[in-house]
């Protein structure tokens, strides 16, 4: 497979990212346009932002022919946002990161390169650049993840990863929060896709506001982790993995 077969949808969940999301959308079509890739979409996913962010991204469909914007009435959540963008996509893979420009899609380049060779392309944040809250809440998750279902990644829930397309109609996406990543692993496991990880750089935030890791989020979170865990080792017993 050379770069020039694949077709690409690369989405961008948004929310209170007015500052944001013109820098990455722009970066993205750049980056894009350079690959010669036989044709690509571009999708903001404007999760009910109560600043400009949905304004903004209209504009950015203006001025890029390839970019389209889903729009949220009201904000739904990351899971669901990032659900939207897989369900959405029309090429043969899809990729995403965070609408808040603390990747840089230079990188992108790279997981390209290697689909040739594996199905996904997991990225891990290589220093993250969170506060130390931040980090603990992301150590204890992974290692839950790896406790719970053997799941033995670096990084589960970092923001830059390739996917084909087809993966989103052979599963079905139950999470609607932050265990959506986890999830969508565990289940492409399942049906047989090889993964291969690659360590990306993680950036400080500049603009807009963080949402994650809120009490909230982290509950409804863990109590996705212990409603699926059944449902996994029941699927495992059945394959016989």
């Amino acid at each position: 497979m050379n770069v020039s077969d694949i077709t690409m949808s690369v989405f961008f969940p948004a929310y209170y990212d007015e500052g944001n999301i013109g820098k990455v959308v722009n970066k993205a079509v750049e980056v894009l346009d350079s690959l010669n890739l036989k044709d690509y979409e571009v999708i903001i996913i404007e999760d009910g932002s109560p600043d400009r962010t949905g304004e903004v991204a209209d504009e950015l469909a203006k001025k890029h022919e390839k970019v389209r914007v889903i729009h949220h009435e009201k904000n739904m959540g990351y899971g669901a946002t990032l659900k939207d963008g897989f369900t959405s996509a029309k090429m043969d893979y899809v990729f995403y990161t965070d609408g808040d420009n603390q990747f840089d899609l230079e990188e992108f380049r790279k997981f390209v390169a290697l689909l040739p060779y594996t199905d996904i392309v997991v990225g891990y944040r290589k220093k993250k650049q969170y506060s130390l809250y931040r980090k603990f809440t992301s150590l204890c998750y992974n290692y839950l993840l790896k406790l719970i279902f053997g799941l033995d990644y670096w990084d589960i829930d970092c923001a830059f990863k390739i996917f084909p397309t087809k993966l989103f109609k052979e599963i079905k996406i139950d999470s609607i929060d932050a265990f959506i990543d986890a999830e969508i692993m565990l289940k492409a496991h399942l049906h047989g896709y090889k993964t291969v990880e690659m360590g990306v750089t993680h950036l400080p935030r500049v603009d807009g506001v963080s949402t994650g890791a809120r009490p909230p989020v982290i509950i409804r979170t863990i109590k996705e982790v212990f409603q699926y865990r059944k449902e996994y080792k029941s699927e495992l017993k059945k394959r016989g993995l």
